[in-house]
């Protein structure tokens, strides 16, 4: 390429009279410009009297300086070379390549828990971790986001999400730290909360689920003994139950421990009769408040009968409307324990 520009200025200045054995050779720098995604630089050379620049070897209009200001949008790609011209001889530079950074758009690997759907927007249970990780060489300016908002402290190439949210992020690559890019999309994950029973401690002994659901497993220090809705205590240690509601998210109850030790426990109401078919009777305990609400829920823990607690502390309650099963009777503003109520039919 240098040998083609030195014999075109070799002819030129020999048809005027001037020599072309200068005593000098212009040169470039930088020698290997390499320019990030939209922006420029200046390429300069060393201090003469005229100058002259070329773009792939045709010569730039009003490029006479000693310097050259080239954009990576417009010029990334082609070849650039400066003649110079000292004490009447002109010689010609090498030609010097501005090339450009071309990234891959950035973008995101899932890990972490396995998402209970398919798809696009992520599904996990209450508890479960999704882990987000951008892609190698996106290490500057990096900020991820959750419903459009930054998250204060999250500069990491890897986010841990355990909440609901729409996330995405952007950054830079290393080499141009300027150059910020965001992924173009948008991760929703949605953590669904765990269906969990709970052991209610009906006295005698009786330790029943609640709510109840399908099949139901009992345990004793971790290891299976029973698969009825309710159960007798047998042992010291702590029991353990899980039942099976058909959902998606589900997870073992919380440790009751028996520990054999007799200790005063709040009150409860008394029932009778037990089953029953039409009627119920309640007595509530005296530390029941008067006109306080409870409530009668089915295995599924959903209400199906309301009423206050009148001023003679004994209700009678209506449940021929009601299919056969077991229900628990609330009152949650006083301290009495919940009453099992059976019905028959």
């Amino acid at each position: 390429m240098r040998a083609h520009y030195s014999f075109t200025l070799a002819m030129a200045l020999t048809a005027t009279g001037a020599s072309a054995q200068c005593t000098f050779t212009p040169t470039i720098s930088p020698a290997n410009p390499i320019l990030c995604p939209d922006a420029t630089d200046t390429l300069t050379t060393q201090v003469y009297e005229v100058y002259q620049w070329y773009k792939d070897g045709s010569a730039i209009p009003g490029a006479t300086a000693q310097t050259l200001v080239v954009e990576q949008a417009t010029d990334a790609g082609s070849t650039f070379s400066v003649s110079a011209t000292l004490d009447g001889c002109t010689e010609m530079s090498a030609p010097v390549l501005v090339d450009g950074w071309v990234f891959l758009l950035p973008y995101v690997i899932h890990g972490g828990g396995v998402p209970i759907n398919q798809g696009p927007d992520l599904q996990f249970c209450e508890g479960d971790t999704l882990t987000l990780t951008l892609s190698p060489g996106y290490t500057e300016n990096i900020v991820w986001t959750n419903n459009g908002n930054p998250i204060p402290g999250a500069t990491a190439p890897v986010l841990t999400v355990t909440t609901d949210g729409n996330y995405s992020v952007s950054a830079a690559p290393g080499e141009c730290p300027n150059s910020i890019m965001g992924i173009g999309v948008v991760i929703s994950a949605t953590f669904l909360p765990n269906w969990q029973p709970d052991i209610v401690d009906m006295d005698n002994g009786e330790l029943c689920a609640y709510p109840s659901g399908g099949a139901t497993q009992w345990y004793l220090i971790g290891s299976p003994i029973d698969t009825g809705t309710c159960i007798q205590q047998t042992a010291m240690g702590p029991y353990t139950v899980f039942v099976d509601y058909g959902q998606a998210c589900q997870v073992i109850s919380e440790p009751f421990m028996s520990d054999g030790i007799s200790e005063p426990q709040l009150p409860k109401p008394s029932i009778s009769p037990i089953p029953a078919t039409t009627s119920v009777q309640v007595k509530w305990p005296a530390v029941a408040g008067r006109n306080t609400p409870w409530l009668l829920t089915d295995g599924t823990g959903r209400t199906v009968l309301t009423g206050v607690i009148p001023a003679s502390g004994q209700s009678q309650l209506d449940v021929r409307g009601l299919a056969a099963g077991n229900y628990m009777l609330l009152a949650p503003r006083v301290p009495v324990r919940p009453a099992r109520v059976v019905i028959a039919r």
